[in-house]
């Protein structure tokens, strides 16, 4: 009977563990031999909107599971721009902002650096379109990026420091105003001299 009760208890503790390994709010990132990075989105706030993306602050929690749990990180501040052709996630630290540059169709990133990048993809994605796509993104990038109309042309992802997060966004510039041309003047009239046509009947000399 108490070897039954136990039973079930550590059916009910393993169950209870096992749903909240996989919590549905956290998206998983890099994985390694002793366990996985783990993201969970706090707050996003709209700061800057270009021509070519949006630019926002977040914060991100972060956490580390393995078999023997989870562990919970404090929350980290950073940006991401939004951007179909140009996606970055930046981070601030020492005076100076550093970029890490996506390429979702790389051609000169070998499978361990699509690895390694697995942390990036994920809190880009899931902060740009949510937990579900930044989950897919993580398992198949290049295809999760062509179905929600990426174009970027870089053929490699790369790190970029920037003086401020705001310089990545491009501004539109203003075209210069074309100046109105004076309207045309008016035809001179000339003034015709009298003659047979413009004298009066009475006027008009007999024959």
């Amino acid at each position: 009977m108490i070897a039954r009760a136990l039973f079930a208890l550590l059916l009910l503790s393993t169950a209870a563990t096992a749903q909240d390994y996989n919590r549905q709010d956290l998206v998983r990132g890099l994985c390694q031999p002793d366990g996985c990075d783990e993201f969970q989105v706090l707050t996003v706030e709209p700061m800057l909107t270009g021509t070519t993306g949006a630019l926002k602050r977040t914060q991100v929690k972060t956490f580390h599971a393995s078999y023997s749990g989870r562990m919970e990180r404090e929350p980290e501040n950073g940006f991401v721009y939004c951007s179909l052709t140009k996606p970055a996630i930046m981070a601030q630290g020492k005076g100076r902002t550093v970029a890490f540059m996506l390429a979702p169709f790389a051609t000169e990133d070998n499978r361990e650096t699509i690895r390694k990048n697995a942390n990036f993809v994920a809190m880009y994605f899931a902060i740009c379109h949510g937990p579900d796509i930044a989950r897919r993104a993580v398992q198949d990038l290049r295809s999760t990026a062509s179905s929600l109309g990426y174009r970027v042309t870089a053929t490699a992802s790369r790190m970029v420091n920037l003086k401020s997060p705001d310089e990545i966004v491009d501004r539109q510039i203003a075209a210069p105003v074309a100046a109105t041309p004076a309207p045309a003047a008016p035809p001179r009239r000339r003034e015709a001299s009298p003659g047979l046509d413009l004298l009066p009947p009475a006027e008009i000399p007999e024959d």
